[in-house]
């Protein structure tokens, strides 16, 4: 494994990446309208009309690859069906040319919204020759389910031969709203969006030279986090056949603050590791939130109440400014227990033997942190008082600031170590003992800036994915990194296809993870020099004996 420089790298948080994004929200477009403005099949290229179970579609062909974006895949969740499971869309029977990137969804700011409700669209790219059957590899990008869009450029993974399918949905309080009045199971909208896109692989992706029975989900961060919630999720099983999760892990170890028992403030941690908010305590938040926007006891009908809302109230309501979306407080804003789409969280569902069995890929960066940046002594002393609370004491004693360059260095270290990497071996573990997993740590010293090149917004955890290089990059890789990439795109193809890394015939074999015997995973470096490192080694270098014991899996 490469030594762990103690040195500064790109580390970004969701939220200063959203803050690039802009838009203007929609307020409740019609579907009609929608598919009106882009009904223009002159716009496509030859070859590319598809017959869809909705209606016909056709797009466009660019350096051998051929796209369609914008495809609805339910009905816009807006009216009657905001905070309501996603509905099967409206046919159409005119061509629709899938040539421009359908809406992302409700984001950003109250203070600079973007976005629209109506956002349910997909975007499909696969080779231009005439093959079929092809792997299918389903997008669910990042964002910590309150940013982000599926509106990015998927042209590299589609040129090595598979079909990609990537979706937008439903983010924020608009996806993850749940209130005794919408209903005994609301909540994670967002999810069964997720879900609602990969039915539609299954009616759709034959007609586009995919195989349906040969599906892989994989996101990053949030993204990440949703393959682990879709791993657990009973509604999800039989809609795909392997996962890979990348940066599933990346909330602080003990919730927003080292708080008990927990408060609204810190009720969704959200990611891999969490123990998720159950239905009583979203019901709890919804009904803050209710009473926030004047909806509140005493309503006579609170769903067409919530319903007939403006986004900007919303959005307002929602906002807490200098934090961002106020977790738990003032609704709901990400996956919660609700009982149907989830019924526990990943661990407690692969602790009850719960899961959908598929093959996975799961792993991190080894230089995480998205929880702030110490510029001072001081500042690191807060950092850690916030977010150890009772056991900052035994974490200044670990991770004394003599020991680095910095204070930004010992901070950058301390939340890697304990919100990121160890959680990801503990999560490798458990997946391990009920499925194939194939672990891995990105070990890289220097990761250049990582803009994915192409049209759509930045996907928000792009730079803490950081060596991840799985979409276009706007700066050209130097040579070294050009070898990690190419790596990783053999590794994902190669999954894709048999469900085993290794099927490309690369070197070094990437070993199963094997729980009980001496595990290992792949540590992913530049220039050639990845090398499979056991997990013993990984938890020594990061303190895992020391995290695991602070925060016990549940």
């Amino acid at each position: 494994m490469a030594m762990r420089r103690f040195k500064f790298g790109l580390l970004g948080s969701a939220l200063a990446v959203a803050l690039l994004v802009v838009g203007v929200i929609a307020s409740t477009s019609t579907r009609g309208s929608a598919l009106a403005a882009t009904a223009d099949p002159a716009a496509c290229s030859p070859n590319t009309d598809i017959q869809t179970v909705d209606g016909p579609v056709c797009g466009t062909t660019a350096s051998g690859v051929n796209e369609w974006f914008g495809i609805p895949y339910a009905a816009p969740p807006v009216g009657s069906l905001r905070w309501q499971p996603p509905q099967a869309p409206t046919p159409w029977t005119a061509t629709l040319a899938a040539t421009s990137f359908g809406s992302e969804c409700i984001q950003g700011t109250a203070a600079s919204p973007a976005g629209s409700e109506d956002c349910l669209y997909l975007n499909v790219w696969r080779p231009a020759d005439s093959s079929t059957s092809l792997p299918v590899l389903v997008h669910i990008h990042g964002g910590g389910f309150f940013n982000g869009s599926g509106n990015g450029d998927n042209s590299l993974l589609a040129a090595r031969g598979d079909v990609i399918v990537s979706m937008n949905y439903r983010l924020n309080i608009f996806g993850f709203l749940a209130d005794g009045a919408l209903g005994a199971h609301s909540g994670d909208y967002g999810l069964q969006d997720q879900q609602a896109a990969l039915r539609w692989v299954q009616s759709n992706i034959a007609a586009f030279g995919g195989d349906p029975g040969n599906v892989t989900i994989y996101g990053e961060s949030a993204g990440g986090s949703s393959v682990c919630d879709q791993i657990a999720s009973p509604t999800a099983n039989g809609l795909f056949e392997r996962g890979i999760s990348v940066s599933g892990e990346y909330n602080t170890l003990l919730g927003t603050q080292e708080q008990a028992p927990r408060t609204p403030e810190d009720l969704e941690s959200q990611d891999c590791k969490s123990t998720l908010p159950t239905q009583a305590e979203a019901n709890a938040a919804g009904r803050n939130f209710a009473a926030a926007v004047g909806c509140g006891p005493g309503t006579a009908n609170v769903v067409a109440c919530l319903q007939a809302l403006p986004p900007t109230a919303i959005e307002q309501a929602a906002w807490t400014p200098g934090s961002g979306y106020q977790y738990g407080g003032q609704g709901t804003v990400a996956p919660t227990i609700n009982g149907t789409t989830l019924t526990m969280s990943l661990r407690q569902a692969l602790k009850a033997g719960k899961v959908n069995h598929v093959r996975v890929i799961a792993g991190t960066d080894r230089d995480e942190d998205l929880v702030g940046t110490a510029t001072s002594a001081a500042q690191y002393q807060s950092l850690v008082d916030t977010q150890y609370g009772r056991y900052a004491s035994q974490v200044l004693a670990k991770y004394p600031l003599s020991r680095f360059d910095s204070p930004g260095i010992a901070w950058r270290t301390v939340a890697a170590d304990s919100d990121t990497v160890c959680p990801s071996l503990q999560t490798d573990r458990d997946l391990a003992s009920r499925m194939p997993t194939y672990g891995y740590e990105i070990d890289d010293n220097d990761i250049p800036p990582y803009t994915p090149a192409g049209p759509g917004v930045v996907a928000p955890g792009a730079s803490h994915v950081g060596a991840w290089f799985l979409t276009p990059t706007a700066t050209p890789l130097d040579a070294n990194q050009q070898v990690l990439q190419d790596q990783e795109l053999a590794f994902v193809t190669a999954f894709s296809r048999t469900g085993n890394p290794n099927s490309n015939g690369l070197l070094p074999v990437w070993p199963r993870f094997n729980p009980s015997n001496n595990p290992a995973e792949m540590s992913l470096q530049p220039a050639g020099d990845s090398e499979v490192v056991t997990a013993a080694q990984v938890a020594a270098q990061h303190n895992c004996a020391f995290w695991d014991k602070l925060a016990p899996n549940p």
